[in-house]
């Protein structure tokens, strides 16, 4: 501590020699200091004024500035439904094709044919419902009286020929039994009725028996009916079958006979020949007697199908009729539009008034379905498409107005465009997230081209007569939007205020929503 005390005071001592020694030099450095000094403090105390600006009505508008590419409003890959050999294209690239225009198709011949023929079907449908909603007409009635009448004809001459049969039936029976068949018996026509020869079977002798006692009594009622015209088909049905089951057991037991029998062969040879006639005339009767049975029934069926007719044309048509024969328009209809519609999926159509781009099939080549055939872009209809930044995208709304210009006219040809669209989900591009908005042109303009680069500047907001400041004027602190006003005594002293914002102006203006008045005071620019 001594020894530093020391050092210090001897350096004082030099100094003060070298000043005392170099008096001039020693004055002007104190002079130097002095000046430095004053002008140290004078900088110091000097205060700079503030500077502010007032709160203003203003008019302000909200762009947001993008850029895209024109692109056509509708671009097209048309394909074939059904596959096939490429028929025709009569169309070439860069032709003006207007919508449902046809473009080209595959061979189709066989689905023509069954357009044609289900347009012949729906016509045929469609006439029988016509007739039936308008009615019979009177010549068609007349037409199915006569119809009644000649069916009517024909029931009674059927009725004349069965009645006819029935009695010939009657009469072959007579004859097959008591002509051929009695001569086997003694006593054929009362009770005592006795088989002339043992057939050595009990059972069948007493059914033969039996049989033609039976039989009697049949062919005398049968006569009796018939004497009295009350004649039954089924009745005389029955009654032939009776008499051919008969004819059948007298068969058995003379085809069984011998001479031993005590009966010459002369007498079986006869027997044998009278039944096998009997057996056939009444086979036949009961063959011919069925037909005309059927006959009859056809007859009648006849007529009465015939008056139901009549009727029908006599009556207008039931809503059941209707119905049912609108269905069939209906499905007529149907089966139509069906074989358009494969038709149609060999044959291609512009969907768009446009141009044609590209044409990828050629005439005569098989060409598989869904394989693009035709490209087609629309014609004078455009729009951009333009990824907007995440920060700017909700700016944007549906309907905003834009200014668009393209590069290859310059910055001073103007276009006008409006949003029709905005992506919901969006678009990364090099790791950011951007939305697809599309611009449709306002106005066809032959100088627009597809792939031209478009610069917008789109409208999102516009407010007139309203509170506004500079932006610079503005700054965040804690998330929110701030201002400094300075005190009008002293400009030294600063109040900071928070304030709330709306639009941001293109020309470098915000909206002040709340927090100051017309007329308020703020700095311009102030630091942070």
């Amino acid at each position: 501590m001594k020894k530093t005390l020391t050092t210090i005071k001897d350096r004082f001592n030099k100094v003060k020699n070298w000043a005392i020694k170099n008096k001039w030099w020693s004055i002007l450095i104190l002079v130097v200091i002095i000046i430095s000094a004053y002008l140290i403090i004078s900088s110091r105390l000097k205060v700079t004024p503030v500077e502010t600006v007032s709160v203003e009505k203003h008019s302000i508008k909200e762009v947001v500035s993008t850029s895209g590419s024109v692109k056509p409003f509708s671009d097209v890959n048309l394909s074939f439904e059904k596959g096939g050999r490429v028929n025709d294209i009569p169309v070439i690239v860069g032709q003006k094709v207007y919508v449902g225009q046809y473009l080209a198709s595959v061979s189709n011949s066989d689905l023509v044919a069954q357009v044609e023929q289900a347009k012949a079907g729906l016509k045929s449908a469609q006439a029988n419902l016509d007739a039936l909603l308008i009615g019979s007409k009177p010549e068609q009635i007349a037409i199915q009286e006569s119809q009644v009448e000649k069916a009517d004809i024909d029931l009674i001459q059927s009725e004349k020929i069965l009645n006819d049969t029935i009695v010939d039936a009657y009469t072959k029976s007579d004859d097959a039994i008591r002509n051929k068949i009695d001569q086997l018996f003694d006593n054929p026509r009362i009770q005592l009725v006795k088989l002339k020869f043992n057939p050595n079977d009990f059972q069948l002798q007493s059914d033969l028996e039996q049989g033609r006692s039976n039989i009697e009594t049949v062919l005398i009622s049968w006569n009796s009916e018939i004497s009295k015209q009350k004649i039954s088909a089924t009745l005389a049905k029955n009654n032939l079958d009776l008499v051919n089951n008969f004819l059948d057991k007298v068969a058995l037991a003379v085809n069984n006979l011998s001479t031993s029998n005590n009966v010459s062969q002369t007498t079986i040879d006869t027997w044998k020949s009278a039944v096998s006639i009997a057996r056939s005339n009444i086979s036949l009767t009961i063959g011919t007697l069925n037909s005309v049975i059927n006959q009859n029934k056809v007859a009648s069926s006849a007529l009465k199908i015939a008056e139901n007719q009549l009727i029908l044309a006599k009556s207008p048509a039931t809503s059941e009729s209707l119905a049912s024969t609108e269905a069939l328009v209906e499905q007529a209809q149907a089966n139509l539009d069906n074989a358009n519609a494969q038709l149609a999926k060999s044959i291609i159509r512009s969907p768009i008034n446009g141009i044609v781009k590209k044409i990828d099939a050629k005439e005569g080549e098989v060409i598989q379905a869904s394989v693009p055939a035709i490209s087609v872009i629309s014609y004078g209809e455009y729009e951009v498409e333009s990824l907007v930044a995440e920060a700017d995208i909700a700016k944007i709304k549906i309907g905003d107005t834009a200014t668009t210009t393209l590069d290859a006219y310059g910055s001073d040809v103007f276009f006008d465009t409006s949003v029709v669209m905005i992506d919901p989900a969006e678009t990364i591009v090099d790791g950011v997230s951007t939305y697809k908005v599309t611009f449709k042109f306002a106005n066809n303009d032959e100088r627009i081209r597809s792939g031209m680069t478009a610069n917008l500047d789109i409208l999102t907001g516009q407010k007139d007569n309203i509170l506004a400041i500079p932006t610079r004027s503005v700054y965040t602190l804690d998330n929110k939007k701030m201002v400094r006003i300075p005190d009008l005594k002293n400009s030294k002293v600063m109040t900071e205020k928070e304030i709330k914002t709306g639009l941001r102006g293109v020309d470098g203006y915000i909206e002040i929503v709340s927090g100051l008045n017309e007329g308020d005071k703020v700095v311009a620019s102030p630091s942070i």
